[in-house]
């Protein structure tokens, strides 16, 4: 098998320059398949796009001397596959101090035997993934897919530059995220039985990228100056993918003509460090009734989910507050404090509420619950 050009310089400067000795370092693979089966038509732009922005955040919150990344732009066929995937993991030279990110952007679905990464060449489990990766045995692994988690379903385009600027020491979000911290983080951009969308195109450039991509980095923006911690990552992330969905698709979206049309989009994390358990209180507020009038706050536990909501309309993470009043959640009124208890126990874990404050006035509010 005979690689392109670009292809093979890639793999003899990851060869060459693979770090030695003790230093902690990130190893970074960032993967899209582009390749003609993938069919992306008009879309083959966002994912080029979803690969150069994640590049550029990673050099902008990392020290190229404590990186070691490799960019794998899948445009034949050929390297659409299972193998050249985990080849690339094997390659990783590694230290047990070291951390891994495997991103990638492209298509994916589940069967019986769980979600998969779908290549023209065959599936690509995403257990066996992480399996390849575990085995490397260094301190911490993150996969993060930006795919469908569905059962199974000829443009030009131009990767952008981006301005980088490598940074003498890794960002204190990075520090905390990939340094820190140990164990397997495992997330996809869509729960069981949801479609991953792009951003729909503003103009005849192309689509600027993939919902969830765009706004994790965004986040990441935002944040980079800030430990935070992979609950708080996941939290924010996962309201904003799902107002953002709703932003761009008020009516719902389907991946093809005549499909089911598809209402949400919610981040599908499996495992993290810190993941709450599935029990006990879901939300960190207290409330009492507030007769005729819903149920007031009387207490917000801190760094509860309570403690950071998404306002909608203010687009920005804020804290619930005593004396503010619940009254209504996911569209349907809650008169009393029974009310909003039934809600929050059948609600999903993104839950959407209207709050009326006395400075405020009326805030429509996402909550993402413990579990």
């Amino acid at each position: 098998m005979r690689l392109p050009v670009w292809l093979f310089a890639l793999w003899t400067l990851f060869g060459m320059f693979a770090p030695s000795g003790s230093a902690q370092t990130l190893h970074v693979v960032i993967a899209g398949d582009l390749s003609p089966s993938a069919g992306w038509g008009k879309y083959t732009s966002a994912v080029a796009m979803d690969l150069a922005m994640v590049s550029a955040t990673i050099a902008n919150n990392m020290p190229e001397s404590k990186t070691d990344m490799v960019r794998l732009q899948i445009e034949e066929d050929e390297f659409s596959s299972p193998r050249f995937l985990l080849e690339a993991v094997e390659r990783l030279r590694v230290q047990p101090n070291d951390s891994i990110l495997f991103y990638f952007s492209g298509h994916g679905a589940a069967d019986d035997q769980g979600h998969y990464i779908a290549l023209a060449q065959g599936k690509l489990y995403r257990e066996q993934l992480l399996n390849a990766l575990e085995s490397k045995k260094t301190r911490f692994v993150a996969l993060i897919t930006d795919c469908c988690n569905t059962r199974s379903d000829g443009y030009l385009y131009s990767a952008p530059y981006i301005h980088i600027q490598s940074p003498k020491q890794p960002s204190p979000l990075f520090r905390r995220l990939f340094l820190e911290t140990s164990g397997v983080v495992d997330i996809t951009s869509s729960s069981p039985g949801e479609s991953a969308f792009f951003a729909p195109a503003g103009d005849e450039s192309g689509s600027p990228g993939s919902i969830f991509t765009l706004e994790w980095l965004e986040w990441i923006d935002q944040e980079t100056r800030h430990a935070k911690s992979w609950d708080e990552m996941i939290r924010a992330v996962s309201l904003k993918v799902h107002q953002a969905f709703h932003d761009y698709y008020p009516k719902g979206a389907s991946i093809a003509k005549g499909a089911p049309i598809q209402t949400q989009q919610n981040v599908f994390p499996a495992r993290y460090p810190g993941m709450p358990v599935s029990e006990g209180p879901r939300t960190g507020f207290i409330i009492r009734d507030f007769p005729g009038r819903g149920s007031v706050i009387t207490e917000v536990v801190p760094d509860s989910p309570a403690s950071s909501v998404f306002w909608i309309r203010k687009d920005q993470f804020v804290s619930l507050k005593p004396q503010q009043v619940i009254v209504s959640v996911n569209g349907k009124p809650t008169p009393n404090t029974e009310a909003v208890v039934q809600a929050v126990k059948s609600s999903p874990q993104i839950m959407r509420m209207t709050v009326r404050d006395a400075n405020s006035g009326t805030m429509e509010v996402l909550m993402r619950m413990r579990y």
